[in-house]
C-alpha cells in the first residue's frame, strides 16, 4: 500500500513514455518526511512511481516546467498579484515496472491521466538500483546519484565479459572510474585467488605513466618501463618468434609500396627464415657470401660502384654491434681490389700484382682473400633476427642491383626506413621463443609508453594487442573460462582515424585490427576497455560496438553527437545532463545497466589513485586559506 506522504503529484499529461505530472504546492520542498526519515522529494534526476492496478510503473524525471497560475478571478480584489503564483510540472520518462518486490526493466503498461505520482522510498531506490537477477555475483558501481547510501549493483559478468567506454573531458573523473572499477575487480579476484591462476589476463596501455605506482589498481602486477630515448631501451615486451617475420607488419611500418618494396621485403623475410632454418647456419650463410663474391666473375666494373655498399653489407658478419669500425675493416681488406680493363670481359685483380680473378673460385680464394680470412662472427647475427634482416636486405640489394633485377633508386631509399624500425624494436621487443606473451607468470601487465616516441605510441599498442589476440583466440577456443581485458586509457591516442601524422595505409591497419577486437573478441573472451576525453576523435566502429559505457562531463558538441550517435541507450534528456555532470559523476549505460542511470563513483583512497589528481597549487605556493 503506497505511503501517502510520499504523494507528491497528479499526471495531466501522457505522451507514450513520456509524462507529464503537476506538483501539489506543498511538495516544495527539497526532502519530506517518512517513518521519521528524510526522503527526497522530486527533483530533476530523481525517481518516481506511479500505482497502475497491481504493479508500480517507475520513472525518471527528465525535467521540470513552472507556469505561472492564469489569475481569471471576476473580482479584481481577490487576484494575486501578478507573477506571486506558479504551477509546476514535472517530466517523466518511464523505463520499467515494479511487481511485488521485483523490478522489471521495459514498460509493458502504462498509467492514466489523474494518476498519483510518489517519490520512491530508500528501499525502493535500491531495488531499482541494483541489475541483478538471482545466481549473479555482484559489483558495486557507486552510489546512485543525489542519494547517498544507495548503491548502483550490476552483475560482475556483466559488465566485465564486455567492451566498455570510458569517456569524459579532462578532470571529470574518468582516470578514477577507469582505476576504482578494475582496482575493485582485481582486489576481489585476489581474495577469491583467482588472479593467481592466470587465466583472467589484464593488460593497462598507460601512455602517461599513471598506473606504474606500486599500490595502484593492484601490488600483483608487472609494469614495463618502455623507452626509446636511449640506445638500450627501457622493459622488453616478449613477442613471438615470427614478430620480425610478419610481412603485412613490417612492410605498412616502412611504408613500402605494393609492387617494387613488398616483393623486396617478401624475399628478405624468407631469405632470413631460410637461414635460421638451416640445418648448419653457420654454414649456409658462408656458402651465400663465397657464391655473391664469386658472382662478381664477368661483371667487375660493378665492384667499383658496390665498393662502400659491399663494406656496409659486410661489415654486420664481423661485428654487428660496431658496425662503423667493422666497415673500416671490410673496406681495409677490399682496397686494394681494382677492376682489369684490358681483358674482355674485364675482370678484378688485386693492384699491381698477377693475382686475377677469372673463375668465381680465383675470386673467393685470391682476389678476396683478405676479405675472407676475416674473423667472422656468424653465430651472433643469426641469432639476432632484426640485425640478420638488415643484412639480407642489404644483401639482397646488393645481389639483385648486379643483376639487374631491381631499379636501384625504388630500393635504396627504402632500405633506410626498414633498418630505422628495426633499430626502433630492437629497443622496446625480445622474442620470446615458444613460450607466449602470458608466460611471465604475472596476471596484470602495464606498459608504459611515458619515455616512448611518438611513433611508437602508436604502434607499441597494436603490436601488444595483435598478439595477444592471436594467442587468446587459441587459449579462448581450449578453455572458455580464460579471458583478456585489454585496458586503454587516452585511446584517442591510438584510435583515432583523423591523425596525420602517419601513412592511410598504417592508420587503416591499425584501427582494422582494433576494430576486429571489439566485432569479434567477445567471442574469445577478449575484451577492450577504452578511456578517451575525445570520444569524436575515436573510430565510430568502435564506440558503437561497446557493451558498456560510463559517461562523464563532455562540453565539446562534436563529443557529444559522437556519444549520442553511439549510444542507442541515452535519449535526449540524458545526453543534455552530460555537459552539467558534477565531478566524478557519470552516465552509466549498457548491458550491464539496463536503463541510463547517473552514478557517484567512489574516489579511491589517495595512495591508490592515479597519477592524474589535479594539482594543489595554492599550497605548492604557500598561499593563505580562508
Amino acid at each position: 500500500m503506497n505511503n501517502d506522504s510520499t504523494l507528491v503529484a497528479r499526471v495531466t499529461e501522457i505522451r507514450g513514455t513520456k509524462i507529464r505530472a503537476k506538483v501539489f504546492s506543498d511538495k516544495n520542498e527539497a526532502f519530506i518526511f517518512q517513518g521519521g526519515r528524510l526522503i527526497r522529494n522530486v527533483s530533476v534526476g530523481g525517481y518516481v512511481k506511479i500505482p497502475c492496478g497491481f504493479n508500480q510503473v517507475i520513472g525518471r524525471i527528465d525535467g521540470e516546467v513552472q507556469e505561472e497560475k492564469l489569475n481569471r478571478e471576476p473580482d479584481y480584489s481577490k487576484r494575486s498579484t501578478q507573477g506571486s503564483s506558479f504551477n509546476r510540472f514535472i517530466d517523466i520518462s518511464v523505463f520499467g515496472v515494479k511487481v511485488g518486490n521485483r523490478f522489471d526493466r521495459g514498460v509493458t503498461i502504462l498509467p492514466l491521466v489523474s494518476s498519483d505520482v510518489y517519490v520512491l522510498t530508500p528501499e525502493e531506490l535500491a531495488l531499482i538500483s541494483s541489475h541483478m537477477e538471482p545466481g549473479q555475483d555482484s559489483f558495486r558501481l557507486g552510489n546512485l546519484a543525489g542519494q547517498d547510501g544507495i548503491s548502483v549493483i550490476v552483475p560482475t559478468s556483466s559488465l566485465f565479459a564486455s567492451h566498455i567506454g570510458i569517456f569524459g573531458n579532462t578532470g571529470s573523473g574518468k582516470s578514477n572510474t577507469l582505476c576504482r572499477i578494475y582496482s575493485d575487480c582485481l582486489d576481489k579476484m585476489k581474495q577469491s585467488g583467482a588472479l593467481g591462476t592466470g587465466k583472467s589476463q589484464f593488460i593497462v596501455i598507460d601512455f602517461n605513466g599513471e598506473y606504474i605506482a606500486p599500490t595502484v589498481l593492484t601490488d600483483a602486477k608487472k609494469v614495463y618501463n618502455l623507452s626509446t630515448d636511449t640506445k638500450q631501451g627501457g622493459d622488453k615486451i616478449s613477442v613471438p618468434d615470427d614478430f620480425y617475420f610478419d610481412l603485412e607488419t613490417w612492410s605498412i611500418l616502412t611504408q613500402a609500396t605494393e609492387k617494387t618494396q613488398r616483393p623486396f621485403l617478401r624475399s628478405c623475410i624468407n631469405t632470413a627464415k631460410r637461414i635460421k632454418g638451416a640445418d648448419d647456419p653457420e654454414a649456409y650463410l658462408a656458402k651465400m657470401i663465397s657464391g655473391f663474391i664469386g658472382d662478381y666473375c664477368g661483371k667487375a666494373p660493378l665492384f667499383n660502384e658496390q665498393r662502400e655498399e659491399f663494406s656496409r653489407t659486410m661489415a654486420y658478419l664481423i661485428d654487428k654491434n660496431d658496425l662503423e669500425s667493422a666497415e673500416d675493416t671490410v673496406l681495409e681488406s677490399v682496397e686494394d681490389i681494382e677492376v682489369f680493363s684490358y681483358c674482355d670481359p674485364p675482370t678484378l685483380r688485386i693492384v699491381d700484382t698477377n693475382i686475377y680473378g677469372n673463375t668465381p673460385e680465383m675470386l673467393v680464394s685470391s682476389v678476396f682473400e683478405k676479405f675472407m680470412e676475416l674473423e667472422k662472427d656468424y653465430i651472433s647475427l643469426i641469432s639476432d633476427i632484426p640485425g640478420l634482416i638488415e643484412f639480407v636486405a642489404k644483401f639482397l640489394f646488393l645481389q639483385r642491383w648486379r643483376k639487374g633485377s631491381i631499379i636501384r633508386d625504388h630500393i635504396s631509399f627504402w632500405i633506410p626506413r626498414l633498418d630505422n624500425q628495426l633499430r626502433e624494436a630492437r629497443k622496446i621487443y625480445v622474442t620470446s621463443g615458444p613460450s607466449g606473451m602470458f608466460d611471465d607468470g604475472y596476471a596484470v601487465r602495464v606498459y608504459s609508453l611515458l619515455d616512448v616516441n611518438q611513433e611508437q605510441k602508436k604502434l607499441i599498442p597494436l603490436i601488444i594487442a595483435k598478439y595477444i589476440y592471436r594467442e587468446q583466440k587459441q587459449r579462448g577456443r581450449l578453455d572458455t573460462t580464460t579471458s583478456v581485458h585489454f585496458i586503454i586509457d587516452e585511446a584517442h591516442n591510438i584510435l583515432s582515424y583523423s591523425s596525420q601524422r602517419e601513412s592511410e595505409g598504417w592508420r587503416d591497419y591499425r584501427l582494422e585490427t582494433f576494430e576486429e577486437i571489439v566485432k569479434e573478441g567477445r567471442k574469445f573472451g577478449m575484451y577492450l576497455t577504452v578511456s578517451s576525453q575525445r570520444p569524436s576523435d575515436i573510430s565510430a566502429t568502435i564506440i558503437s560496438q561497446m557493451h558498456n559505457y560510463l559517461i562523464h562531463r563532455l562540453v565539446n558538441d562534436e563529443d557529444l553527437s559522437a556519444i549520442a550517435k553511439a549510444v542507442s541507450f541515452i535519449d535526449h534528456s540524458t545526453n543534455s545532463m552530460i555537459p552539467v555532470l558534477p565531478q566524478g559523476t557519470c552516465v552509466a549505460s549498457g548491458t550491464a545497466v539496463p536503463y541510463p542511470t547517473q552514478v557517484r563513483v567512489d574516489q579511491l583512497p589517495e595512495e591508490r589513485r592515479p597519477r592524474s589528481a589535479d594539482r594543489d597549487l595554492a599550497s605548492a605556493w604557500a598561499l593563505e586559506k580562508t
